[in-house]
């Protein structure tokens, strides 16, 4: 009865030490990382103390287990590209930007080049006096207005330039100005009249 017992015993300890080494291999120890130098200055980092040259193993240093780094920083959105334009009927209305400052420009298909007012490119902070004066035809007649180069619009998310725009009010218009096809190339113009709307992408 003793006998049986002891083995009885021995073998729940046996057991035991056997879930011991499962246990252990189930949660391994974080290896340890080493630093080390060789001749020509070069630091080194291994976690395995047999790779380190026989002749730099007794300067390497212990300097503990490798930590994870930083989870990486969740990245931006994408900036939203292409805009909806309301449409009646009427004539599209485009918000844009100059230097930061925003502008109202009529849509037209028809302008072979873009017109800005003298008012709205004065409060993006641009001197016009020294553009080239360039001969334009309009519903209401001939005139002379300035050329200037600007190095960037910003349209339905996306930047176009350099581009260079007439400096020209539209008689009567409550608008900055309008696109013309030397802008407006760089984009898609769908209209849908059924849902009385347009969408302006970038190409």
């Amino acid at each position: 009865m003793h006998e049986a017992t002891r083995a009885s015993n021995r073998l729940l300890a046996a057991l035991a030490a056997l879930a011991t080494i499962v246990t252990l291999a189930a949660h391994p120890a974080l290896a340890q990382l080493y630093r080390w130098e060789d001749s020509h200055g070069t630091v080194h980092y291994t976690t395995d103390l047999a790779t380190i040259p026989t002749a730099y193993r007794a300067g390497a240093r212990d300097i503990g287990a490798p930590t994870p780094g930083p989870p990486p920083a969740p990245s931006a959105p994408p900036a939203a590209v292409g805009i909806v334009i309301p449409y009646t009927g009427g004539p599209l209305v485009v918000d844009a930007s100059l230097n930061g400052v925003p502008l109202r420009l009529l849509l037209d298909t028809g302008a072979d080049r873009t017109l800005i007012s003298p008012a709205a490119m004065a409060r993006a902070g641009f001197d016009v006096t020294g553009g080239t004066l360039v001969h334009i035809r309009g519903v209401t007649g001939d005139a002379v207005a300035p050329l200037v180069s600007v190095q960037r619009l910003d349209i339905a998310g996306a930047r176009v330039g350099p581009v260079a725009v007439v400096v020209h009010a539209l008689p009567g218009a409550s608008v900055d100005g309008l696109l013309g096809r030397d802008v407006l190339d760089a984009f898609t113009v769908t209209v849908d009249a059924a849902s009385q709307r347009a969408i302006l992408l970038p190409r």
